[in-house]
C-alpha cells in the first residue's frame, strides 16, 4: 500500500477525518456525526428507551457527553415522536459550576430544548463543597446523592417518562467492572441501558450513549461545533476506577469493539443480576425513593443544617420547572 496515499471516506469517497478501529471504517465530518446519530437512533430502539409520544428530561451537565447526547435526542425527536426538556444542576464549585451553567444554557439554546436550573445554593443555602464539609463526607459521594435526587424530583414535579443521562461506554463499563470486582452485583442492575420507576416518585433513567465512546461523544460535539466544558472537576478524585479504566482500554486496544461487546452481554444479563434485597419505599419526610426511613438527602440535610429540606424544596422545584 502507498503510504502517501490519501485515506477516503467509507460512504462517500472524500477524504477522510477519522478512522473508528472498532468499527473499521473512515468518516468525513459528516458521516462520521450521521453514523453517532445512528448509533444513538439505534440504541434507543435496540433497548426500548422510548416510547412513542413520551416526554424525556435531559440531563445537562455541559460536558461534552451530555452536550451530544442533548443534540442527538433533539435530532431525534419527531422521528421518534416524543418530547424533549432539559436540567442543568448548578452545584456551586468556585471556578467549574459557573462554566457548566454558561455552557450546558447554551447548547440549550442552540438545540432549541426547554431548559430548567436548579441552583443548589439557592435551593439550599449550601454548595457542594460546603455541603461535603459540614456532614464530612466526600464531595464525590455527596454530589451524586444531591443530583441524583434532584433529577428524580424534577422528574417527578415536571411528570416526565423518563431521566435521560449522559453516561457513555467508557464510564460505564469501567462502574460496571468495579460494582463486580466489589460483589456490588444489585449495583450492576442499575448500569443497564435502562431502569425502570415507580409511578409517583421514581423516574425511570435511559442512557442513550450506552454503546458510544467518549472519544466519540467528544469528536461530535467539536464537529458539530457546540460548545462544551472540558475542565475537569476540581473535586475529582483518583481512585480504583482510573486502574480499571487502563485495563478496559487496554483490552480495547487489543480488541477493538470490546467494550462494546462487554456492555451489550451485560444488557443481556442484567435480568440475571440480583434484584435490591430491600425494596425501594417512599421517604417519610419528602415522598422521595428511599432505602430506608428517611431518605439521604433529607438526613443530608439534617445533617448540615439541623432540619431536612425534602419536603421544602419539592415547592421550590415545582415552581422552577413548572415552565417545562
Amino acid at each position: 500500500m502507498n503510504p502517501l496515499r490519501e485515506v477516503l471516506c467509507s460512504r462517500c469517497g472524500n477524504p477522510a477525518a477519522i478512522y473508528l478501529r472498532y468499527a473499521r471504517l473512515n468518516f468525513c465530518k459528516e458521516h462520521f456525526l450521521d453514523y453517532i446519530l445512528g448509533r444513538v437512533e439505534n440504541t434507543v430502539r435496540r433497548y426500548r428507551m422510548i416510547r412513542s409520544g413520551s416526554r424525556i428530561l435531559a440531563a445537562i451537565s455541559g460536558g461534552k457527553d451530555s452536550s451530544t447526547m442533548l443534540l442527538t435526542l433533539s435530532k431525534l425527536t419527531g422521528k421518534l415522536d416524543f418530547d424533549l426538556v432539559a436540567l442543568h444542576i448548578d452545584l456551586g464549585i468556585d471556578g467549574y459550576s459557573s462554566e457548566a451553567r454558561s455552557i450546558a444554557e447554551e447548547v440549550c439554546r442552540i438545540t432549541g430544548v426547554r431548559y430548567a436550573i436548579l441552583d443548589l445554593e439557592d435551593l439550599v443555602g449550601l454548595n457542594i463543597p460546603e455541603l461535603s464539609r459540614k456532614i464530612r463526607r466526600p464531595p464525590c459521594s455527596v454530589c451524586g446523592a444531591v443530583k441524583r435526587y434532584l433529577l428524580n424530583l424534577a422528574g417527578v414535579e415536571v411528570g416526565v417518562d423518563t431521566v435521560a443521562l449522559g453516561h457513555h461506554l467508557d464510564d460505564l463499563a469501567v462502574y460496571i467492572v468495579k460494582n463486580f470486582l466489589l460483589q456490588n452485583l444489585e449495583d450492576i442492575r442499575k448500569l443497564g441501558p435502562k431502569t425502570e420507576g415507580y409511578d409517583g416518585f421514581l423516574v425511570g433513567r435511559i442512557r442513550p450513549l450506552y454503546e458510544v465512546y467518549e472519544r466519540d461523544t467528544a469528536l461530535y460535539a467539536s464537529f458539530v461545533g457546540i460548545p462544551y466544558q472540558s475542565m475537569e472537576c476540581p473535586l475529582h478524585s483518583m481512585g480504583v476506577e482510573d486502574r480499571i479504566r487502563t485495563f478496559l482500554d487496554g483490552m480495547e486496544e487489543d480488541s477493538p469493539g470490546f467494550k462494546i461487546a462487554f456492555l451489550r452481554s451485560i444488557a443481556r444479563s442484567i435480568p440475571k443480576y440480583p434484584q435490591p434485597q430491600s425494596e425501594v419505599r417512599r421517604c417519610s419526610l419528602c415522598g422521595m425513593p428511599s432505602q430506608s426511613g428517611i431518605c439521604s438527602f433529607c438526613r443530608m440535610t439534617m445533617r448540615a443544617l439541623g432540619k431536612p429540606l425534602g419536603l421544602e424544596l419539592r415547592g421550590k422545584v415545582r415552581e422552577i420547572v413548572s415552565k417545562l
